[in-house]
């Protein structure tokens, strides 16, 4: 799908719902990178080879919203350890699912719209209150993992030796102490779960 395409369908999507001003916004190359978290070397570069495109309607370095969502997700599809060419394919297809989405979206009656977007909004709801429920769990796990880890930390240290004195034997039952609390208090938070 060409750019222009994608472009439309997202400018649609931003104008229906009162987008009307981001979908006019236009950034050099500078403030473009800045806000997307890339270098303006590497925008420019990314436009000279084609990955992106600047706005139609401004000069060659003029990037408009749509311009810089597609540099958002390559800049993320190369944090996940893509090259540069296959984080560009993977996110014009994403780009192109998205303008699909917005077209099938688009030619629905009022009515079918709605009833998707509360079938929509119930699945997030779902999904949130799921996560809730494996968050305390999850967290009483981190502290778990670290009050082992200082264990550990204080035994490979050797500093749970029988020969401690003086300020360190001080430093060690303490430093001990408040990782077995601490292990104490997730054993019996996780039981109470």
């Amino acid at each position: 799908m060409a750019d222009t395409e994608g472009r439309t369908a997202l400018a649609q999507v931003l104008v229906a719902n009162d987008g009307e001003v981001i979908s006019r916004l236009r950034l050099s190359a500078a403030e473009a990178a800045r806000v997307c978290r890339v270098t303006p070397r590497q925008l420019i570069y990314w436009t000279k080879k084609g990955l992106v495109r600047p706005a139609a309607d401004g000069d060659d370095h003029d990037y408009d919203v749509f311009a810089m969502e597609k540099v958002i997700r390559i800049r993320q599809a190369l944090e996940k350890g893509y090259s540069l060419e296959k984080a560009a394919q993977v996110v014009q297809r994403e780009m192109s699912g998205l303008a699909a989405e917005v077209d099938r979206l688009g030619s629905m009656a009022a009515e079918d719209l709605e009833a998707e977007l509360r079938r929509r909004l119930e699945r997030l709801e779902e999904r949130i209150a799921a996560l809730r429920r494996s968050l305390p769990a999850s967290l009483e796990m981190g502290r778990l993992r670290r009050a082992v880890a200082l264990l550990a930390r204080l035994e490979a240290q050797g500093e749970l030796r029988a020969g401690a004195d003086g300020d360190a034997a001080k430093t060690l039952a303490l430093r001990l102490g408040r990782a077995v609390d601490e292990l104490e208090r997730v054993v019996s938070e996780v039981q109470a779960i």
